[in-house]
């Protein structure tokens, strides 16, 4: 006997929840190709993306368009991968300090120029080293195998400049400060300098320079100029000011562009006026400028954002502002490309965390963090938040894709002693996490590194991190922060796991070319307690200034496994497909095993 009065509940249980599922359908996620959030990103925020944040469920969220029409969090288990799979446990699950030795120099620039060597550039002050002429040393090479450093010189001022690095693997070095002449310390101006490094082993290679010849010199002055490598293979030099400044001001403002090499004579060739270094005043010092898989490129400054045909010299389009206030020198945000994936079609997402509100010593420095897919039809920026504020951080790329914020203060704005209020530990942030699951905190150091720190990933997976220099000129003593000379290595927890570090046994060619096939024998180490999960992913480290990671980019590499033999396997790795991708130049290869990275090999890609 038919039950009439639980079949109507039944039938009217059913129309209401296809009502539901017509509403969900009807009322997808802006940002999500309009169909509802998937679980592990559940919340449609009011701004229309899906995430897994305060921000995203809370005030605003639509639960229409998130996932069983509920704004609730996803709890993803830390111990599981998300397809469920078992992870190898690190003995250090949130990394480590160590100090391993002293720059010489303060560390306001950095360049890894041979795997073995950075290069450490300073200002013109008195650095305790000395020059054999007596005169006080203000850059460096230091030695990552033996952490001692060898004192370089230089004849201009290097203070506040840009770098980037040649096909062939020369690093330019562009821009400066003016002359300074003591009994301590001695440089010509180095405003429009341009100088040349060609890398060596042995020692001996150092500062090629001409400042009288106008082949060695820029257009005009350069003070705080970003610098980026094209796919051309030429440098991109962009923006600065004309004279030493706290802030930029249209008199002082350098609003054009200009290529290195020169593509004409240097007696004829003029830099290319750009309105957006007008429109980003006056926070438009150090701006980011990253190539995109088209040709074009993306430029970032103030809060301002576009994309740019150099070729043309004209504004392809013109993006939204990021929200929450300027993150530009001097209120200095930082700023990358997150790591390139095939399986995404090499989609470039661009991620820009803090900040300050104001210019002042009180302002409070921002928590947010905005990220935006040059890729989708209509970019928009993805807010979200980080567990502390910081302004002045370094955003380094780690073998593994994650992203390492570090460095840094609370309080104030870049300048000397303008921050306050160090911001000691630093913060991952995984691009492939929920939307409000991408951070977690690591180990914090007991060093303050603020205004002119820097951090860099090094071949062995380890991160580099040394500088801060509060002071107008060195200081030991009397001050609230000294100039800082200890050199850090961090140990990021991918270093400390119970799975043995992989080994790429092949002998990687010296220069490489793109779309090139590579047949790469690797060792395993050890398969008996993690299934395999390889993955080979390519690095420019770049040249790193003022929270500022000139050409910092990473990219995986598509690979086929050919052969097994034990734990020794073999795959045929392909290079980039082209040079929008990865413009040419040096290079690092790594491969990771269940996100345990091996030593990373060069190469000069071309």
């Amino acid at each position: 006997m038919v039950n009439h009065r639980k079949l109507t509940f039944l039938l009217a249980a059913s129309l209401l929840s296809l009502t539901f599922v017509s509403k969900i359908a009807a009322e997808g996620c802006k940002y999500n190709e309009d169909l509802p959030c998937a679980q592990e990103t559940p919340c449609c925020s009011a701004h229309g993306h899906c995430g897994n944040s305060p921000i995203a469920c809370g005030t605003g969220c639509n639960p229409a368009a998130s996932f069983h029409g509920q704004c609730v969090p996803f709890v993803l288990d830390e111990g599981l991968t998300p397809a469920g799979k078992p992870r190898p446990v690190p003995s250090q699950p949130k990394g480590s300090f160590k100090v391993i030795g002293n720059s010489g120099v303060a560390a306001q620039h950095i360049a890894l120029v041979t795997p073995t060597k950075m290069l450490i550039i300073d200002k013109a002050e008195n650095n305790p080293p000395k020059l054999p002429n007596g005169k006080a040393a203000y850059n460096a090479e230091y030695d990552l195998e033996t952490n001692q450093y060898r004192v370089l010189d230089v004849q201009t001022n290097t203070f506040c400049s840009g770098g980037g690095f040649l096909p062939n693997g020369t690093l330019i070095s562009a821009g400066g400060a003016e002359s300074r002449m003591t009994h301590a310390f001695q440089t010509n101006t180095g405003f429009q300098s341009l100088r040349m490094w060609k890398p060596c082993d042995d020692k001996t290679c150092g500062w090629t320079e001409n400042p009288q010849d106008p082949e060695w010199q820029m257009t005009s002055n350069r003070w705080y100029v970003s610098i980026t490598t094209l796919p051309s293979g030429q440098l991109f030099v962009l923006g600065g000011s004309n004279e030493s400044l706290a802030i930029n001001r249209d008199p002082t403002n350098n609003p054009t562009w200009e290529l290195y090499p020169k593509p004409e004579a240097a007696a004829t060739y003029k830099p290319n006026f750009m309105q957006f270094m007008v429109d980003a005043l006056p926070n438009n010092l150090y701006p980011n400028v990253y190539s995109l898989p088209d040709g074009n490129i993306y430029i970032f400054a103030n809060q301002k954002s576009m994309i740019f045909n150099v070729e043309k010299n004209e504004v392809v389009k013109h993006l939204p502002d990021i929200p929450g206030g300027p993150r530009s020198y001097p209120l200095t945000g930082s700023h990358v490309l997150l790591p390139l994936d095939p399986a995404k079609n090499y989609a470039h997402e661009i991620l820009v965390c803090g900040g300050s509100e104001t210019m002042s010593t009180r302002s409070n420095a921002l928590q947010s963090c905005g990220r935006i897919n040059l890729h989708a039809a209509d970019p928009q920026w993805e807010m979200d938040m980080m567990p502390s504020r910081r302004l002045m951080g370094d955003a380094v790329i780690l073998a593994d894709g994650k992203i390492l914020l570090l460095n840094g203060c609370q309080k104030g704005y870049a300048g000397f002693v303008r921050g306050k209020d160090p911001v000691f530990t630093p913060v991952v942030y995984d691009p492939n996490a929920p939307l409000g699951s991408r951070f977690t905190e690591w180990t914090a150091s007991n060093i303050a590194r603020m205004y002119h720190s820097v951090a860099m990933l090094l071949p062995d997976g380890s991160i580099f991190v040394t500088g801060s220099n509060q002071n107008s000129e060195v200081r030991l003593e009397n001050v609230e922060f000294p100039t800082e000379y200890r050199v850090e290595s961090f140990t990021p927890p991918y270093l400390t796991t119970d799975l043995a570090r992989p080994e790429i046994l092949t002998a990687i060619p010296e220069k490489v070319a793109y779309d090139q096939k590579l047949e790469l024998t690797v060792d395993l180490k050890d398969t008996s307690k993690y299934a395999p999960e390889v993955t080979f992913m390519m690095n420019r480290k770049g040249f790193v200034t003022h929270s500022t990671h000139m050409s910092q980019r990473m990219i995986k590499l598509v690979a086929t496994k050919k052969k097994e033999e034990g734990t020794k396997v073999t795959y045929e790795v392909g290079m980039p497909p082209n040079a929008n991708l990865m413009p040419p130049g040096p290079h690092y290869i790594h491969m990771l095993n269940n996100g345990v990275p091996s030593h990373a090999h060069p190469l000069l890609l071309n």
